[in-house]
């Protein structure tokens, strides 16, 4: 690996998720595309340009390099086994009940065990293990998120000219509660291993950096976003992900689309389709919306029978309680709501639990008058975005939580406060009602900024940004990715 001639150094990703999953079908092994705004978007790369992705995974196979994708291979996928130890206090643990709370401003919900912490170390070593003995100096790697924070510097320590980029993809709490972690100056440190160091929004770096004064007391240098730390210059950013916008307007535009689109409407059977669409979270503010949606139907009792509410809740880390218990407290609002407003022809809400494919979230995207999208706290929410890029009609109002990364970047989204349960019911009154030139207006403009800063931007951007603050050789960038107009999708 890495003898390459020129100066197009190779690039390898290293995150927790990995973007082919193994699975066991008559006797062989194939590696199925992993369903995912961001993964796709970064096969893409990886596809284009090459170069090597590292993540977590069950090798099911022989080889410790798997090419990928499989018919057509472009690049390499080595998948690091974890025992069932180490998922349940790394990810499970670490992960889930320490930084992810945390991170979103749930502290209260932390559970600070030094099991969860030595697997997160023994975990974060396993990566750098597999990256040292199969790379040399010439790659240059990009690491993915909180699961990773020690890697970097992991990396560094026994590659000092390596070129490291990081990606923080959730929030950066403010530093009077990331100093709440027991092991902050660990995680800083680690981070700190990196040549640039990204964020979704310039709030999170600033977090970042006023962390780093606070806990290992170095010098900042606020004008140039950076850090000198062990003889190097660590550059901190704001690199707003966006979407594959080409592709979700392509899903939404065909004819089977827009014919599935009708019929969702038509089996609802209401002048006014709503739509949530949402991981199934405690931060994303599912609980509260429904609280809102019944007491707007309470408030405005003019539009029952003449609204539904499509929630769609994607099942996710259901082997941990605290996740049970809140899908359990869903089932009660839900059960109430309908029972509350019923009638006989109809039902004011569908909830939908389980996992869809893209083409049919498009479809429900383009089906619903208004999203409701009310997270609590989140880095981005590209749901946000999808139902955007999916309003090929310019039509629609999309509510957005002023906690969600993408109100920063969505300025004419319908912004509200997500606990404000009274505020939330008025807003959907308000959308409702709202002038249809009005909504054509901001949609038009939501679309654009969408157009203008899509997923294809942020890997530019931030690559090129690698590229410009370390030593190494230049990356290659590869020119924007436009997606075919009809892309496959598992």
């Amino acid at each position: 690996m890495g003898d390459k001639k020129d100066q197009d150094g190779p690039l390898t990703i290293i995150s927790n998720r990995a973007p082919y999953d193994p699975k066991k079908r008559s006797g062989s092994t194939r590696y199925e595309r992993t369903v995912g705004g961001l993964v796709s978007v970064l096969d893409e790369i990886m596809c284009q340009r090459g170069g090597n992705w590292i993540a977590w995974g069950e090798d099911l196979g022989s080889s410790a390099e798997i090419r990928v994708p499989e018919g057509d291979p472009k690049y390499s996928m080595r998948l690091i086994q974890l025992t069932e130890q180490e998922v349940r206090n790394y990810y499970q643990g670490f992960s889930n009940r320490v930084m992810w709370p945390l991170c979103h401003y749930f502290v209260e919900r932390c559970q600070f065990n030094n099991e969860y912490w030595k697997a997160y170390d023994t975990v974060n070593r396993k990566f750098a293990k597999t990256f040292i003995s199969q790379f040399d100096d010439q790659s240059s790697i990009w690491i993915h998120d909180f699961h990773l924070t020690l890697l970097p510097g992991m990396l560094r320590e026994a590659r000092h000219n390596l070129s490291i980029g990081f990606f923080w993809h959730i929030p950066f709490p403010a530093s009077p509660l990331f100093r709440v972690l027991p092991w902050r100056e660990e995680v800083l440190r680690g981070m700190l291993g990196s040549d640039l160091i990204g964020f979704q929004l310039k709030i999170h770096a600033d977090n970042f950096l006023q962390s780093v004064e606070d806990v290992l007391q170095l010098p900042i240098d606020r004008t140039r976003s950076q850090i000198e730390y062990e003889g190097r210059k660590v550059k901190v950013g704001a690199f707003p992900v966006g979407i594959d916008y080409v592709k979700w307007n392509a899903l939404a535009s065909t004819t089977s689309s827009e014919k599935m689109t009708k019929q969702i409407r038509n089996e609802v059977g209401v002048q006014h389709v709503l739509l949530g669409a949402d991981r199934l979270d405690y931060t994303k503010g599912i609980l509260e919306r429904l609280l809102a949606y019944e007491r707007f139907l309470e408030k405005y009792p003019k539009y029952r029978e003449n609204v539904c509410f499509i929630q769609i809740a994607v099942p996710s880390r259901t082997q941990l309680q605290e996740y049970r218990t809140l899908r359990q407290k869903i089932d009660e609002i839900i059960g109430r709501i309908s029972g509350r407003f019923s009638t006989g022809k109809w039902v004011p809400i569908r909830y939908l639990y389980r996992a869809y494919p893209m083409d049919r979230l498009a479809q429900y995207y383009a089906a619903a008058d208004l999203a409701l999208i009310t997270p609590l706290r989140d880095g981005m929410n590209l749901v946000a975005e999808e139902y955007v890029a999916s309003r090929i009609h310019d039509d629609g109002c999309l509510v957005l939580s002023e906690f969600a990364g993408a109100a920063g970047i969505l300025k004419d989204a319908i912004v509200v406060n997500p606990y404000d349960i009274e505020g939330l019911a008025d807003t959907i009154d308000r959308c409702l009602t709202m002038d249809e030139s009005e909504k054509k207006r901001r949609m038009q403009r939501l679309r654009r900024a969408l157009r203008n800063r899509d997923a294809n931007w942020w890997c530019d951007t931030f690559l090129k940004s690698l590229a410009q603050n370390t030593a190494q050789p230049k990356l290659r960038i590869p020119n924007v990715i436009r997606t075919s107009p009809n892309p496959t999708v598992q």
